[in-house]
């Protein structure tokens, strides 16, 4: 049968006619005109053999002789090419002929789980923007999925509505209904949830009720759609060590859900002032101070969390304390301190997959009781002590090994916490020459310029803080054991619980899981 186009795949011709190609997707549509006769697609990492069963599907609805092991392989196809009843298909068939084989069913839950546990990263990718409704519906409905808000949910759905809005729009209210739209702020309801929703009287009703949800709490039994779980409910802040005679090697675990406690675990060590890491499921300590022997550590140690198992670690070149720690990727990088003699401006990276360790380029400026934050994959080196209290900020790039001397802070200031919020680093608190400080400044690394928000409620140093549900949380300090909440959206604060350790220079870490 004459054929009008030839799809070129993976230097593969395809005989094939531009009327099974328009009526399959959008993407064929847009591709295709009188006058192209060769079109060649983009498909990188597809298989022949998917090639073949997706345009026998396109011809006849069907695929015969289809194999489990083929399914993944042609879903992505699908996706790239916008085949969404290509990809039900393939589900569908999974589903049905081998819904009590373990093995098939994990390969296909492989395939939603990606989505689930990178939605953060996919929401721009063309696989993501051309997923099916159903498929759209089954992701944002998911309770796992790995956000750290609902307003992150929501732009993602924005994003995918926006790829094709003309089709898409009719679907966006059945979308809505999927969302938990009470964990959005009010001011974001009304910014950017009303400028997408609100062509539909269902639309509006949603936005709406939602706003009542915060507006009126003791009428939320009415607002039967909407739906306020949390997801990841999984996520948890563990607290370890501190210089305090209670906690050496105690770790505590913190629930931001419900604002609990619990006593995880008690590491035999009896070191304070170190610096650690997590990574998968091991936490990683860092040198610090040997209470039981009066001396300086260079040890280094891996506490596995499921098995509560504490391992020796290959050990730094220097002993260090009061260092800070980050990590990218496989490498955790340990950043100035004090070795009693001197402030440190040496760096050293460990290499979490050989266990090895190296020297870095050292920073411009020594110090220690600093803070550091990773943002964008570079390292961002706030304040501390050298020979005098420091405001001095510097960049550091891994891949070029280079620093770089930033604006300075307005406020000097020692042993206070720094958090990144989307683009922007927040350092709160800390202590100088006259005394606590309570102020907290907002950094734009891409502007390189300072604001000053809210002030602390209560003011105070040597604590940690997390970020969580669009919040940044604080726990205590050397002078208070209060739970101090910021909310950067409305550049609030609010004190919510007690810390039921009082503790200073400890470290605070979040699980994306219990244990």
């Amino acid at each position: 049968m004459y054929s009008d186009i030839e799809l070129i795949i993976n230097n593969k011709r395809y005989a094939v006619h531009k009327s099974i190609l328009h009526m399959a997707s959008a993407l064929f549509r847009r591709l295709l005109n009188d006058n192209i006769r060769v079109l060649e697609m983009d498909s990188k990492d597809i298989r022949e053999i998917s090639v073949s069963k997706a345009i026998e599907f396109l011809y006849k609805g069907t695929i015969e002789e289809l194999q489990i092991e083929q399914i993944a392989n042609i879903v992505k196809l699908a996706e790239l090419w916008q085949l969404d009843k290509l990809k039900d298909y393939c589900y569908l068939f999974g589903e049905r002929i081998f819904r009590d084989n373990s093995q098939v069913s994990q390969r296909l839950e492989d395939i939603d789980n990606y989505f689930i546990n990178n939605f953060l990263d996919i929401t721009t990718d063309i696989r993501f923007l051309n997923l099916s409704v159903e498929n759209v519906k089954q992701l944002l409905s998911s309770d796992g999925l790995k956000v750290s808000s609902e307003e992150q949910v929501f732009k993602g759905l924005s994003q995918w509505v926006k790829h094709d809005w003309i089709n898409r729009k009719k679907d966006l209210y059945s979308l809505m209904k999927c969302l938990r739209l009470p964990l959005c702020s009010v001011s974001f309801l009304l910014k950017e949830v009303r400028a997408l929703c609100c062509e539909s009287v269902e639309e509006c009703q949603l936005l709406l009720d939602a706003i009542l949800w915060h507006q009126f709490p003791q009428n939320r039994s009415s607002l039967k759609l909407m739906n306020s779980d949390i997801r990841n409910l999984d996520r948890r802040v563990l607290i370890v060590g501190g210089r305090s005679s209670d906690t050496p090697g105690l770790i505590e675990m913190y629930n931001p859900t419900t604002n609990s406690w619990t006593n995880f675990f008690k590491i035999d060590i009896n070191i304070t002032m170190f610096s650690a890491e997590k990574f998968q499921n091991n936490l990683i300590i860092f040198g610090g101070w040997d209470t039981k022997e009066n001396r300086l550590n260079d040890k280094v140690y891996s506490f596995n969390l499921h098995t509560k198992q504490l391992t020796d670690l290959a050990a730094m070149n220097k002993k260090r304390f009061n260092a800070t720690s980050v990590i990218i990727n496989e490498r955790i990088f340990v950043i100035g301190g004090d070795d009693m003699k001197s402030r440190v401006d040496t760096i050293e990276e460990y290499n979490i997959i050989e266990n090895s360790w190296k020297i870095v380029a050292s920073m411009i400026e020594s110090r220690y009781r600093h803070a550091s934050v990773v943002y964008k994959g570079k390292i961002y080196v706030f304040g501390g002590i050298s020979d005098d209290y420091l405001s001095s900020v510097e960049e550091y790039d891994p891949n070029s090994n280079q620093w770089t001397k930033l604006s300075p802070m307005k406020w000097k200031r020692r042993n206070f916490t720094a958090v990144v919020v989307n683009d922007s680093i927040y350092c709160i608190g800390g202590h100088n020459y006259m005394g606590i400080v309570g102020q907290v400044e907002k950094f734009d690394p891409r502007s390189n310029s300072w604001t000053e928000v809210s002030n602390m409620p209560v003011k105070d140093y040597g604590f940690q803080a997390i970020y969580h549900n669009e919040k940044i949380i604080c726990f205590g300090g050397m002078r208070n054991s209060k739970i101090q909440v910021y909310d950067p959206a409305k550049n609030t604060w609010q004190i919510i619980g007690e810390f039921p350790n009082q503790r200073v220079f400890y470290v605070a870490l979040i699980l994306e899981r219990s244990f």
